[in-house]
């Protein structure tokens, strides 16, 4: 059996400990680390595609609303910011419990509710806030259907359109901003594969993505 300690936050030194595990069970990581790495390769293969076969794609300033976006797109952006938002609070559950030496029964003190939310919490802001933001308005459930004091009418109503842009050589959500009635929505701007490719050093550097026969 290979206790080698796994390395999860190559920034802030987060590792886990197999011969000292935190918690009992940890198959969330692989099921999360593998599951990622499958969404962001789903919109990369998107990605060259639209290279290859548009000639002038490079020239592409902004393409929204297009028929020709795979749906599995934007579904891809909302499953990602999902697993991707759990995967890092889980990364930041082990660094809490390794700092304050505590066992999974530790989560069941009332005390420390609130310590960790917090913590899990900063931790995932402090790393991809847009795609904080993205899951909470969007991918977790739609702004429309549980508004907020703060969410403009523009943010609400543009929270069902779940709109794909590209602009070379990715895919984005939150390029284009929807207006109405005097209101922009606020939602971030963020692409699947880029922050994927910008994770990688701190999260997963073993982890590629196929690039173009040309490079991007």
């Amino acid at each position: 059996m290979n206790n080698s300690k796994i390395v999860l936050d190559h920034v802030e030194g987060i590792v886990l400990d197999p011969s000292n595990p935190p918690f009992n069970n940890y198959h969330a990581f692989g099921q999360n680390y593998i599951g990622l790495k499958i969404l962001a390769d789903a919109v990369r293969e998107s990605e060259l595609k639209v290279v290859a076969d548009d000639p002038h794609a490079k020239h592409v300033v902004l393409a929204a609303f297009s028929s020709s976006t795979p749906p599995v797109v934007p579904c891809a952006f909302n499953w990602f910011s999902v697993t991707l938002v759990n995967y890092l609070r889980l990364v930041a559950l082990v660094d809490l419990m390794a700092k304050n030496g505590w066992k999974s029964t530790a989560l069941t003190d009332p005390g420390n509710r609130l310590t960790i939310k917090k913590h899990c919490t900063d931790y995932v802001k402090t790393v991809v806030p847009e795609i904080y933001k993205w899951r909470n308005k969007v991918s977790a459930h739609f702004a429309a259907t549980d508004p907020f004091n703060d969410d403009t009418l523009g943010t609400l109503e543009q929270s069902i359109m779940n709109p794909i842009s590209y602009q070379y050589p990715y895919y984005y959500v939150g390029l284009f901003q929807w207006n109405t009635q005097g209101t922009s929505s606020d939602l971030p701007t963020w692409a699947l594969t880029e922050t994927y490719q910008r994770l990688a050093l701190r999260f997963w550097p073993e982890m590629k993505l196929r690039e173009p026969d040309n490079g991007f």
